[in-house]
């Protein structure tokens, strides 16, 4: 965590969240590859080598979230989707914003009822929208 960002608080809801109702913005993942030999771009981030991946990672300090509440939904690879709110006293990084979500898909995959392979994750984007009353949800845009 940089200096200056704060998690405050991580809460898990249920049905509280009102449907993302307005498209704001597409926050994208790129990553420079060390395996290759003309170091290209990754488009993507693996959830499970997420630590990795953070330290080859473009742009990751840069505040992409200004709102200092939010609230992050995961269906996929889920039996039953969940959500989870985030807090931050300066906004959201792609570093801050990977970090928590990948800990707490380390923590959902650790659950009984969910049974899937993290490091078979690829996270691609994060489709952030604002609802009518004005909060935002990201929804995560993953491959398998």
């Amino acid at each position: 965590m940089e200096r200056g960002e704060k998690i405050i608080n991580m809460a898990t809801t249920e049905n509280e969240n009102q449907l993302p109702k307005n498209l704001k913005n597409i926050i994208t993942f790129n990553v420079t590859a060390t395996n290759s030999v003309d170091g290209g771009i990754i488009p993507w981030v693996n959830i499970g080598k997420a630590n990795e991946d953070i330290l080859n990672l473009l742009d990751a300090d840069e505040i992409v979230i200004p709102e200092h509440e939010i609230t992050v939904s995961i269906d996929h690879p889920l039996a039953t989707p969940t959500s989870f709110n985030l807090y931050s006293s300066i906004g959201f990084s792609r570093k801050l914003l990977l970090i928590e979500i990948r800990e707490k898909f380390l923590a959902l995959s650790q659950i009984a009822d969910e049974s899937f392979d993290i490091s078979g994750l690829d996270l691609v984007a994060l489709d952030v929208y604002q609802t009518n009353a004005g909060k935002i949800e990201i929804i995560l845009d993953i491959d398998f």
